[in-house]
């Protein structure tokens, strides 16, 4: 067997050699081209979310692509495809926000409030009905809806300061309370945030990433200045040829 995989089931055997680490975002792409799914960016594999977006990714592209008789005109299949970014960020910052935010959820902190409303998530998903449809629909892309996951995170959280207080309120279950409701909202607020808020809730007032589409006709103007100024320079070689 190889060394590197003895290392390897040997930090496996150690769980204190094991951590789990959040998958990063990539932000730009080169021009010309258009990534999908886990290439444009990525989420947390806890709900195995990066084929769900690639593949409506995949959907959304061919939905854009197809009233092109072909892709020989490269402005006219930028301006096609100009908002292929903005019209995927329902569905990606849902898959997105919800994996970032269960992996939160799921990591033990030690803090007493943590663990609530880690507990709060299991009984809530347990309770089935619309408490179980909801989730499951989010996961499965089937409800891309931003606003229906804050809302059914916030359910859970309330879910949670419900177990606290029963069966009766006290000052300590009260600051619990607290507790939990700042938890919920470091957990998911932030990964909103990143995500970008009118991007996520309001995607038709997002701005156009025209970039690529203004950099194809700088190109194409400066194809058609060189193209010109050979074709002048070719013409007064000739005529200087004549005039010897």
């Amino acid at each position: 067997m190889p060394c590197v995989f003895i290392v390897v089931l040997a930090k496996l055997a150690d769980k204190s050699g094991v951590t789990c680490v959040l998958s990063s975002a990539l932000l730009c792409c080169p021009a010309g081209a258009l990534l999908l799914g886990d290439a444009f960016n990525m989420r947390h594999p806890l709900t195995g979310g990066g084929m769900t977006v690639a593949l409506s990714d995949t959907r959304l592209l061919c939905e854009m692509l197809q009233p092109l008789p072909s892709f020989e005109d490269a402005i006219a299949t930028a301006h096609s495809t100009a908002e292929f970014y903005t019209k995927r960020k329902p569905i990606s910052a849902t898959i997105n926000t919800l994996a970032n935010a269960l992996y939160k959820v799921f990591c033990v902190t030690g803090s007493n409030a943590h663990e609530e409303m880690r507990q709060a998530c299991f009984d809530y998903l347990a309770k089935g009905g619309a408490c179980a449809r909801g989730p499951v629909s989010l996961l499965s892309g089937l409800n891309p809806s931003p606003s229906m996951l804050v809302m059914h995170f916030f359910s859970v959280a309330l879910f949670g300061v419900g177990r606290i207080l029963r069966p009766r309120p006290t000052f300590r279950r009260l600051y619990m309370c607290i507790a939990l409701l700042v938890v919920a909202s470091r957990i998911i607020l932030p990964i909103i945030w990143v995500e970008g808020l009118r991007a996520v809730f309001l995607p038709k007032l997002a701005p156009k990433p025209l970039n690529n589409i203004k950099r194809v006709e700088s190109l194409r103007s400066m194809g058609s200045a060189t193209a010109l100024a050979s074709s002048a320079s070719v013409g007064l070689s000739k005529v200087r040829s004549a005039l010897r």
